[in-house]
């Protein structure tokens, strides 16, 4: 396989942690393959947009002739101005990865617009939680057939196919994983809390607080989210994010080993949320709870009461007494131990994740495709 000149394209926050994941001192999996090519000798180059900057008088003036529920999901008009300023250097790459839909949405524009000139790989997540008028699903539709989308699971497929009328070859799901050279067990002692993580909109603090009081154990709450107050005795919220750094991830891996069981609630979605958290905490060895929605990202692979416990949606009861489950019985807890070690070594290695993207860049990116 030919090594190509591939850029990628985040949202502020990403290149200030290069150097401590390039040395494995943080995790790789946020960089959505990118490391792990890089590390095979292929070219790669890292970009970010600020999508909260202050905008020109253009970006301005795009955001007065088209309002929110007009452009795609989270398409701010700063992105086009953004995309366009980077514009040259990414016409010298084989070809453009966005690792955020409302970029990629942005880059196809500029693509339709003749500014962009390479094909555009774009990861889609979540768009169909959005409303979409007729003026929105028709404009997403014209641009998600500028790119190839990438899905981080099967579960939205058929839905984004259906609703934008997508052929097969313009959208497939590429099964999300993380860093096991970093996420690992460790030796510690396992502590008294159960752990949830998370700040994505689809998570669903309110059900596992309602669920607290019969968990009784304490319960740490990791998140940027505002909590319903005021919080049952046993539950302490840390404010963090990923992208704040307030808890490194060096720190976030010690606080999952010594969890005795991370929860992850997730209200009715067809997005595969909750999908890094529960594949970090099973390669630290620490048994999850996860709500079973419609967006589950591997049926096959997710058996519970085998290597998950998995609860129904907006059921502060079956939570509870799944969590309790977990604290209560040893030989339950080790199985889901053992048996998620072995799911995420098999299903949820970023060098997978990483491995297809490369092999759709190839298709990508031969002469005859440029747009």
């Amino acid at each position: 396989m030919a090594e190509r000149r591939v850029a990628f394209i985040y949202i502020k926050g990403r290149l200030a942690r290069l150097p401590d994941v390039r040395s494995g001192a943080a995790p790789t999996e946020f960089f959505y393959g990118a490391i792990e090519l890089e590390r095979q000798g292929w070219q790669i180059e890292h970009y970010e947009i600020d999508p909260d900057s202050p905008g020109d008088f253009l970006a301005r003036a795009l955001a007065y002739l088209f309002p929110t529920s007009c452009r795609p999901v989270k398409m701010d008009p700063r992105l086009l101005t953004r995309g366009a300023a980077l514009a040259a250097r990414l016409n010298k790459c084989d070809c453009i990865v966005a690792t955020a839909g409302n970029i990629a949405f942005a880059l196809a524009l500029l693509a339709e617009l003749g500014c962009i000139r390479r094909r555009i790989i774009g990861i889609q997540c979540g768009v169909l939680n959005y409303p979409h008028n007729f003026i929105r699903k028709a404009i997403s539709r014209r641009l998600l057939a500028r790119m190839h989308s990438m899905l981080f699971a099967g579960g939205e497929l058929a839905e984004m196919r259906a609703f934008f009328d997508l052929p097969e070859e313009r959208i497939a799901p590429n099964e999300f994983g993380v860093d096991l050279d970093f996420w690992k067990p460790g030796d510690g002692a396992v502590g008294d809390y159960v752990l949830a993580v998370g700040n994505d909109g689809q998570r669903d603090y309110e059900t596992l607080l309602r669920a607290a009081p019969q968990i009784g154990c304490p319960i740490r709450i990791i998140t940027r989210r505002a909590l319903p107050q005021p919080l049952p005795p046993n539950v302490t919220h840390i404010a963090g994010s990923w992208h704040g750094r307030e808890l490194d991830d060096a720190a976030l891996r010690d606080v999952y080993r010594a969890a005795r069981c991370v929860v992850v609630p997730i209200r009715p979605t067809l997005q595969p949320s909750g999908q890094s958290v529960t594949l970090q905490a099973m390669a630290c060895g620490t048994p999850v709870v996860l709500t079973e929605t419609v967006g589950l990202w591997s049926r096959d692979a997710l058996v519970s009461g085998d290597n998950i416990l998995l609860a129904r949606p907006n059921d502060a009861a079956d939570l509870a007494e799944k969590t309790c489950r977990v604290l209560q019985d040893s030989a339950l807890r080790a199985r889901l131990v053992r048996r998620g070690l072995e799911t995420v070594q098999s299903h949820g290695d970023i060098r997978h994740f990483a491995a297809r993207a490369a092999a759709l860049i190839e298709r990508c990116a031969s002469p005859q495709n440029l747009v």
